[in-house]
């Protein structure tokens, strides 16, 4: 198939595309920035906020399916650019759906949004896709509000769209913006100081996430868009909720290092326990589960930083 990823460029993107290519698809890019997987014919320079643009690349390209990863992915930024962040994870989505319903309406979509939608609200069980959608902080909200428009499309217009309910999601070349790579390149820096006893400044480590190696997530998405049903939701997730101090000291054993913790009041969130999800639906419908280790994610994490220091 010829598949269009929308934020080809970023962290998932460079990910999947490698993913789809290695399973024979060929991938087909839209993104503000060029991707130095694609050739320069294979992408379009654009926002998904263009609504125009959209419409021009989709209907030059023909693309068979879309895997749309575009949009805001940053948490706190729902906070502090609200407006900025309806745009694009709402209005974003909606132009990718509008442009296919016009264009190319029998290629199959997987709309990224986000296990976000589901809130923090403590849970006696594993929240399966069918449970209500509660979101508790703005982020959450936009990726609702795209979840359930995206699968309007399939009973009203036909258009076979499936979402995708992604939690955590870490690996190689992620941003520092986020927990697990902010960690480990202080650690790196200790470790590179000679001081096995360094200061690593760190903020609430009795939270507990979900976290899947990217690679695992981009395999889903791949399995989704070949085989998935339409007009349904799948949960992505490791199903295993694990303490970020676990993760910490993983990365100072990998390093050598036994770092002095210190509190940095900048990083501290207050501790909270994200729903734990079910993928029994993901697993039924198309077969997969994570397999990549948790160690073998956070070394990888941590030698890439080494390997480009």
């Amino acid at each position: 198939m010829r598949v269009l990823v929308t934020g080809s460029s970023g962290f998932v993107g460079h990910h999947l595309i490698a993913e789809l290519q290695a399973h024979g698809h060929t991938a087909l890019g839209l993104d503000t920035v060029a991707s130095p997987d694609l050739s320069d014919d294979a992408q379009y320079i654009a926002s998904v906020v263009d609504a125009p643009a959209v419409e021009q690349w989709i209907e030059q390209s023909q693309p068979d399916a879309c895997i749309h990863l575009a949009g805001i992915a940053f948490v706190p930024r729902g906070w502090s650019h609200p407006h900025e962040v309806m745009d694009v994870n709402v209005g974003g989505t909606l132009n990718i759906l509008e442009s296919f319903r016009r264009c190319r309406p029998a290629a199959r979509i997987l709309v990224v949004t986000s296990a976000e939608v589901y809130g923090r609200a403590k849970r006696p069980e594993p929240v399966r896709e069918t449970h209500a959608l509660k979101p508790s902080n703005i982020y959450g909200v936009s990726k609702a509000a795209a979840d359930l428009t995206s699968l309007l499309y399939y009973p009203h217009y036909e258009l076979p769209v499936m979402t995708a309910r992604p939690q955590n999601h870490i690996g190689p070349g992620q941003s520092r913006l986020f927990v697990v790579t902010a960690f480990a390149e202080q650690v790196r820096e200790i470790a590179r100081s000679g001081d096995a006893n360094g200061v690593l400044r760190v903020g609430n480590l009795d939270s507990r996430r979900d976290f899947t190696d990217v690679r695992d997530v981009v395999h889903a998405y791949r399995l989704l868009i070949e085989r998935g049903e339409p007009g349904q939701a799948y949960n992505i997730a490791s199903a295993r909720m694990v303490p970020i101090r676990d993760m910490l000291d993983q990365l100072c054993a990998h390093a050598g290092i036994t770092p002095r913790l210190e509190r940095d009041e900048s990083r501290y969130r207050p501790t909270d326990r994200p729903p734990r999800l079910s993928i029994d639906k993901i697993a039924n419908d198309v077969g997969w589960r994570p397999s990549i280790p948790l160690t073998q994610t956070l070394n990888d994490i941590y030698d890439t930083l080494v390997a480009g220091a």
